[in-house]
């Protein structure tokens, strides 16, 4: 038999590179397959997290869909199960998210037992991955998701309404409320910001400051207000344009400056860009809002142009409106006066309680009189060296004061759907404090005047001394909180209305006179005294001298009938007057002074009465009338009428002597008013007194976030 042939050695090469070459195509296809295997679970795991994903961020938009115990959400479970079709488990939370108060936890977020409201959803999904070849065992996915439910944020702004600027530019009219009046033409290349908008996260970005992802509400207000994040006035505007994507206005920003430096006659200072309550003044006032929304304050619209108005008058400061410290002459009364900026406006951004203000401006008037400078009846003042009269009055008065304050947010909408905002106005139209103080403390606080140190501390504004006896004597404090107007109104975003909407301006002019009647009314019922008997025949021999020329034609019964007329028609001025005080400063005077007007009415019907009844039997004065013994007779008739008690309890005397006093002083303190006060807000501020302009820039609602 024969021996099989033997292998070929190549043969035997080619089956071993056979059997090598099937080896390694095995070992591949297996590694083809477990990566497959390890693919699928990756897509698993993505899968699993964008459902955790949507339903966290459903359940957030629709947080009122948290069950009684909030360990469930309907609209989180649902968008998972229905809309997203998961099969695996689901654990869903309500609860609170707060980089703050849960500082401690990776995510952020606590659960939120019994009555405390949640702000956010949490879902934790997971889910087997049954391996594709059915062999082995892959692990279970999880994943986690937290969303967020955004605090409703606004952004609005407050200013004067404007009565002759309707020409100007957008940013003339801007700048005008505050004082700074720059040629329109310089201001035409910025009406393009007029619809632009930029947020507070891309200014700061612009000027180069970092905010941290996790900052609080709090820590933002610290941030934005500190001294280290003042910048020059032309790198905010820089920064501005830049963020609106106006580049091409970076060389007007530099004409503006200096237009401004020209117009004030020094150069803008620094813009600080927030405000917390101890150091308020900054670009945006201080953010009110829970400290999970400082991300979404931080990403609200602004209108770029406001923010150009608003640094300007930041950086200006106490520059704009400013009347320099003069002294102005109305005899017998010496005035200083001056005004300025003691608080520039601010744009609020936030939620409710936010507020936003105008520029406030304050003015400072000192109207004096020195001893001996009045003459009270005509030319004559009698026993000058006897008299003295002393009027030392510090004025300060806000002019135009208006804080917007947020109301109300995305709980009503407009015709066309969009989610609208409340917003309440209180202004103060030239609230005036009247105390101890300079015009350095004047201008030293800011808030209300009211809250000048000494506005609460008695100062000696009026003294009338006859033979040494004090007549009148006003050592007094006070605040004439004058002519309130507020409103609220609703608002759309974009939208700009006046508040009050129904309001009527107030007219300047017969403003400021009411204030100044109201002040004079202040000085002449809160002075009296019955020490009398010494002015007497002071008063009497000064009406008899200063009719001297009645005598000439009509001898001394007409120069008597022309005294006693001229003593009748002075206090028929003081009765006129105190009516007035009762009907159009009523307004000015019931919420902050008590005044005797009534009884001071009383007064002065008594003493007219006993001036007509001497009046009507000037030819029974024989002693008089023949002038058988000079003057002294008749000086005694008029003491007669000026003799006596009148009905309300005051000496005839000092109702006289009150009478000549409004006379002497009215006139004086009203010129303040139309010399000063009615200029400054017609022509520098051009101002609408009574109403408010409000602009709601933005309206953010409903939002959700992701946060973890």
């Amino acid at each position: 038999m024969r021996a099989p042939s033997p292998v070929p050695r190549h043969a035997l090469s080619q089956r071993g590179a056979t059997a090598i070459s099937l080896m390694l195509m095995m070992i591949a296809l297996a590694a083809m397959l477990g990566l497959v295997e390890v693919g699928y679970l990756y897509w698993a795991k993505r899968d699993t997290q964008k459902v955790a994903d949507l339903a966290a961020l459903a359940g957030a938009q629709q947080l009122s869909a948290c069950n009684s115990g909030n360990t469930d959400n309907s609209a989180a479970r649902g968008n998972a199960t229905t809309e997203n079709r998961f099969t695996g488990t689901l654990a869903i939370n309500c609860g609170t998210w707060d980089p703050v108060a849960n500082s401690g936890i990776t995510d952020h977020f606590a659960a939120t037992t019994g009555s405390n409201t949640p702000n956010a959803v949490k879902v934790v999904a997971s889910r087997p991955v049954l391996p594709i070849f059915g062999s082995g065992a892959l692990p279970t996915v999880n994943a986690e998701a937290v969303a967020m439910g955004l605090q409703p944020v606004a952004v609005f702004s407050v200013g004067s309404t404007l009565v002759n600027f309707s020409g100007a530019a957008p940013l003339g009219q801007l700048l005008a409320g505050i004082g700074i009046n720059i040629p329109s033409a310089s201001l035409v290349g910025y009406n393009g910001l007029a619809t632009a908008t930029i947020t507070p996260s891309g200014l700061l970005n612009q000027l180069g400051v970092s905010v941290p992802t996790n900052i609080t509400v709090g820590g933002l207000n610290q941030l934005l207000a500190s001294s280290l994040n003042a910048h020059a006035l032309i790198d905010v505007l820089n920064a501005t344009v830049n963020a609106a994507g106006q580049q091409q206005l970076l060389s007007a920003n530099a004409s503006l400056v200096n237009a401004i430096t020209t117009s004030l006659g020094t150069a803008p200072g620094t813009v600080t860009l927030g405000s917390t309550s101890s150091a308020p003044g900054g670009l945006f006032a201080q953010i009110v809002a829970p400290d999970s929304a400082a991300q979404t304050a931080l990403n609200a619209k602004v209108n770029a142009l406001q923010v150009i108005a608003t640094a300007i008058g930041v950086g200006t400061g106490n520059h704009a409106v400013s009347v320099p410290y003069t002294s102005i002459s109305l005899p017998p009364v010496n005035v200083t006066a001056a005004a300025s900026v003691i608080e520039p406006p601010a744009i609020g951004v936030g939620g409710v309680g936010t507020t936003a203000s105008t520029s406030q401006i304050r003015a400072f008037v000192y109207p004096q009189i020195s001893t001996n400078s009045i003459p009270l009846i005509g030319t004559l003042l009698s026993a000058l060296a006897k008299t003295t009269i002393k009027v030392d009055i510090p004025i300060a008065l806000d002019l135009v004061n208006a804080q917007a304050t947020l109301t109300g947010l995305c709980t009503t909408k407009d015709s066309s759907g969009n989610w609208q905002a409340t917003i309440a106005v209180n202004s103060s139209v030239l609230k005036t404090c009247v105390g101890n103080f300079t015009k350095a403390s004047a201008f030293s606080t800011q808030g209300t005047c009211d809250q000048i140190p000494g506005s609460s501390t008695p100062h000696q504004l009026l003294l009338i001394q006859a033979s040494g006896v004090t007549v009148a004597n006003v050592n007094s404090n006070f605040v004439i909180g004058a002519l309130p107007a507020s409103g609220s109104a609703t608002f759309s975003p974009g939208q700009t209305q006046n508040v009050p909407a129904n309001g009527t301006p107030l007219a300047i002019g017969t403003t400021v006179s009411n204030l100044f009647n109201a002040l004079t009314a202040v000085l002449v019922t809160q002075g009296g005294t019955s020490n009398s008997s010494n002015i007497v025949g002071s008063l009497a021999n000064d009406l008899w001298n200063n009719n001297a020329s009645a005598g000439t034609t009509g001898g001394n019964a007409g120069q008597l009938t022309a005294a006693l007329n001229q003593l009748s028609s002075t206090t028929s001025g003081l009765q006129t007057f105190l009516n007035q005080v009762g009907t159009q400063t009523g307004g000015l005077l019931s919420s902050a002074l008590t005044l005797n007007v009534v009884g001071l009415l009383n007064n002065t019907g008594g003493l007219l009465s006993s001036v007509t009844n001497l009046l009507g039997n000037i030819l029974n004065q024989t002693t008089c009338t023949l002038g058988l013994l000079g003057s002294a007779p008749c000086i005694n008739v008029i003491q007669t009428a000026m003799n006596g008690t009148s009905t309300g309890g005051t000496p005839n005397s000092v109702i006289a002597l009150l009478a000549f006093v409004v006379q002497a002083l009215q006139g004086p303190l009203n010129q303040i008013g139309t010399q000063i006060l009615t200029p400054l807000l017609n022509n520098t501020l051009g101002v609408q007194l009574g109403v408010s302009t409000v602009t709601l820039h933005s309206l953010q609602c409903r939002g959700v976030q992701l946060v973890y």
